[in-house]
């Protein structure tokens, strides 16, 4: 076992690591049947350990960006159907007023459908918001439609299609650069109002935001992203199994590059049957054709979508071609904020005219299991995002965000150390956080040049733009943003 500590603001802020068994992998059920070591820990006072203070008090828990309405309200619906939070006060935080009110008569509506009396404090104000919280989960979209619309067409300009653009690329990078800033600021805030909280974040791009707030010293932050779960059930679907429960698997990675290591059902391994699988699909029509090539060349499967990794390497979205394997259409986010929308307003016309919100069956979500873990010192494993202080995965840089198993019960938050990946897949994620880690830079140092380098550095743009394209194309992203990062 080996431990990496930094003083941050006074406070130890400690990832505990430990070189996991097999057995110790994320697996479909999730529990951890062995204690946590402590990453962060929960605050104490006078003589009663944690559990014992948790007992005495409701907890409470503050979403800051809780206008995203479906969001927000799946986040509510599995904390008020969990023991553990089933009683806790719901802080509600945005900057815009109208979804503020439609998230806050949507809470309580749920909260009457669970049959539970659910204290709401909604405000636009985020110290007020957020002041005397247990947890703050981070999930802002800063811009909204009309700036990521701008990450699309811009870039389009210049001949670069994208589909999401909102974790790598050029449009990570100008994500990056509008929604770094306000999440320090949301994240100092915490600090001063609510120093003992939990900071779980949420919003993209994950790693340079995590990357961000471990450089700015911001303590017990983890980052959470539902890929890894989603993408275990379309390997259950794809080796054809009617009980997900019997799949095994060991990831480890970047956030929407983690490669799931091994794969196993009731003990035999059955990583053979998943390639013969992607050999014998016709990846120019099977709906996640990019993965599966991924797997065809690197032999290995890698989390979230194909539409998300379209858009991460040269190979595929070429200019002057069309797709090559189906599984995405171009500026797919975009329709994806409109179908939001649409859910929004109907929400909202929902929470106006009903006296109760249907419960939504309990998502895949971690931040609620992570919550109740830490309340009821419940053992609960999850794939968490983090800082590679200590060497969780040997061959990334240490100071890249990297997306490994975590554990978490009352004593706090470990993360598990899984030695080197294949070799393969460890360049192709440093590809990556080459242009992760001068992003972050560039923001934090308020350094254009830096944020040129990063994507001189980007495998997409480098292999379709000269350099001069690329610096033109970052001025103006930074430009049509008001140049949210200040960088001269």
């Amino acid at each position: 076992m080996g431990t990496a500590e930094s003083p941050v603001g006074g406070l130890i802020y400690g990832f505990s690591s430990k070189r996991l068994r097999d057995d110790e992998f994320p697996s479909p059920c999730m529990h951890c049947p062995h204690p946590a070591n402590r990453t962060f820990q929960p605050a104490t006072t006078g003589t009663g350990g944690p559990q014992e203070q948790k007992e005495l008090t409701m907890s409470k828990i503050a979403i800051v960006g809780a206008g995203s309405l479906v969001f927000t309200r799946k986040l509510v619906s599995d904390l008020l159907q969990q023991d553990a939070t089933a009683d806790t006060e719901i802080h509600l935080v945005d900057i815009d007023e109208d979804r503020l009110h439609a998230a806050e008569g949507v809470v309580a509506r749920i909260g009457r459908r669970a049959g539970r009396r659910v204290p709401v404090l909604a405000s636009i104000d985020c110290a007020i918001g957020v002041r005397g919280c247990d947890y703050v989960i981070n999930a802002i979209q800063v811009g909204g439609r009309e700036a990521t619309r701008m990450d699309f067409d811009i870039p389009e300009k210049f001949g670069l299609r994208q589909t999401i653009a909102d974790t790598h690329g050029i449009g990570a990078i100008s994500r990056a650069i509008r929604t770094i800033p306000p999440a320090l600021a949301i994240a100092r805030t915490v600090a001063e109002e609510a120093p003992n909280a939990h900071f779980l974040n949420y919003s993209n791009p994950m790693a340079m935001v995590v990357m961000a707030l471990e450089r700015s010293g911001i303590p017990r932050h983890v980052g959470l992203c539902h890929g890894t779960e989603n993408t275990v059930d379309d390997i259950t679907r794809y080796l054809g199994l009617s009980d997900k429960g019997r799949l095994s698997w060991q990831a480890a990675g970047i956030n929407h590059m983690t490669w799931f290591l091994k794969l196993s059902v009731d003990g035999a391994d059955v990583y053979p049957q998943l390639r013969e699988f992607a050999r014998n699909v016709d990846v120019s029509q099977h709906e996640d054709g990019v993965r599966l090539e991924l797997l065809r060349r690197f032999g290995y499967f890698v989390s979230e979508s194909s539409v998300h990794n379209a858009e991460y390497y040269p190979w595929f979205l070429r200019p002057g071609a069309s797709e090559d394997v189906s599984g995405f259409r171009v500026r797919e986010y975009l329709y994806r904020l409109d179908k939001l929308e649409e859910d929004f307003q109907r929400g909202r016309s929902a929470s106006d005219t009903d006296d109760s919100l249907p419960l939504d069956p309990q998502s895949p979500e971690y931040a609620p299991k992570v919550i109740a873990a830490l309340e009821r010192d419940i053992p609960y494993r999850f794939m968490g995002n983090i800082v590679n202080r200590a060497g969780l995965i040997e061959n990334l840089p240490t100071d890249a965000c990297v997306e490994v198993p975590c554990f978490v019960n009352g004593k706090g938050l470990t993360a598990g150390s899984v030695g080197r990946l294949p070799e393969q897949l460890a360049a192709l994620d440093r590809l990556h956080i080459n242009v992760q880690l001068l992003t972050v830079n560039g923001i934090l140092e308020r350094c254009r040049d830096s944020i040129y380098h990063a994507a001189f550095l980007d495998p997409r743009l480098s292999a379709q733009l000269s350099l001069d394209e690329m610096r033109t194309l970052v001025d103006e992203l930074i430009l049509a943003h008001g140049n949210p990062s200040q960088l001269p």
